[in-house]
């Protein structure tokens, strides 16, 4: 993107850490930008090279995709070659094309091969109730990126009649426009979403982080401190959260689930230390220490 703001997340998150909702759903990455005809920097399957190729004599069936590219520059070079499929579908609540395969190939000053793709249902389906092709044109594209379309045809499949839900029209999903509603988010996933919740104690499991659980424990409070030393260890002793490289670290290693911390310690943080500290933060002091000691 050309900006942070411009990223599809930027819209759901509150910004406070306390919440992030995913109400843009399929409009992620490339899928978003395109939807939005949204100006980026690097478009999606971007890549250069200090040679040209060119596409040629595309073929299309309900199975098979093929192409052939030409290195028309005089050096050798790469190029991955990228397959989309467009839906014309109207009204039904979809990206402007989908990436349905790729492939990398080296080529010499002149030559030229042929690239072979497969096509199967899924390459047409989509998710209603069960997997579904709807009825309708089709254009296959084949490009150099998902803003670099080289060739394309379309094509008529005979699939079946898909109405589009209920609760899509006029809503944001189908004109992404601003900031997406929770309320079109629950209609779309059809049950209500939970606004999150900061967890007590006595609810804290090995999901739950240092982080979380500091403020109610001083054990946690203790291993968020250690922590905190053993980075500063890295950066001359100093321990300043104004250093994004340290700040990031800190958060990298208090912020994970209790459980990450076992696996990722290399046996420096025992499982049976963990579950004990869990229970402490959770105002089972003696039954921690049982724990922590192998009762």
């Amino acid at each position: 993107p050309i900006r942070f703001e411009d990223n599809p997340a930027y819209l759901n998150f509150t910004g406070d850490g306390d919440e992030c909702f995913y109400g843009e759903d399929i409009y992620v990455g490339y899928r978003w930008y395109d939807k939005r005809k949204m100006d980026v920097l690097f478009p999606f399957g971007h890549g250069l090279s200090y040679t040209c190729f060119a596409y040629k004599n595309l073929s299309v069936s309900e199975k098979k995709v093929t192409v052939e590219i030409e290195n028309i520059g005089r050096v050798k070079g790469k190029e991955v070659v990228q397959l989309y499929v467009a839906p014309k579908t109207e009204g039904i609540f979809r990206p402007v094309r989908e990436l349905k395969g790729f492939e990398k190939i080296e080529l010499m000053p002149g030559e030229t091969k042929t690239v072979t793709f497969s096509l199967d249902e899924r390459s047409f389906a989509i998710w209603a109730d069960g997997w579904k092709i709807p009825s309708g044109e089709y254009r296959i594209e084949v490009g150099s990126s998902s803003r670099d379309i080289r060739l394309s045809q379309t094509m008529l499949i005979e699939g079946e009649s898909v109405p589009a839900a209920e609760w899509q029209k006029d809503s944001w999903y189908e004109d992404p426009l601003g900031l997406p509603s929770r309320e079109s988010w629950e209609k779309l996933m059809g049950r209500a979403i939970p606004e999150s919740r900061e967890l007590q104690k006595g609810q804290f499991t090995m999901d739950s982080s240092c982080m979380e659980m500091k403020d109610h424990s001083f054990m946690m409070k203790i291993q968020y401190k250690v922590t905190e030393g053993i980075i500063a260890k890295n950066f001359d002793g100093k321990r300043d959260m104004s250093d994004p490289a340290f700040k990031m670290m800190l958060v990298c290693a208090t912020d994970c689930p209790m459980r990450s911390v076992v696996i990722s310690s290399s046996g420096a943080m025992p499982e049976s230390v963990a579950k004990g500290m869990l229970l402490m933060a959770n105002g089972k002091f003696i039954k921690g220490i049982l724990a922590m000691i192998g009762k």
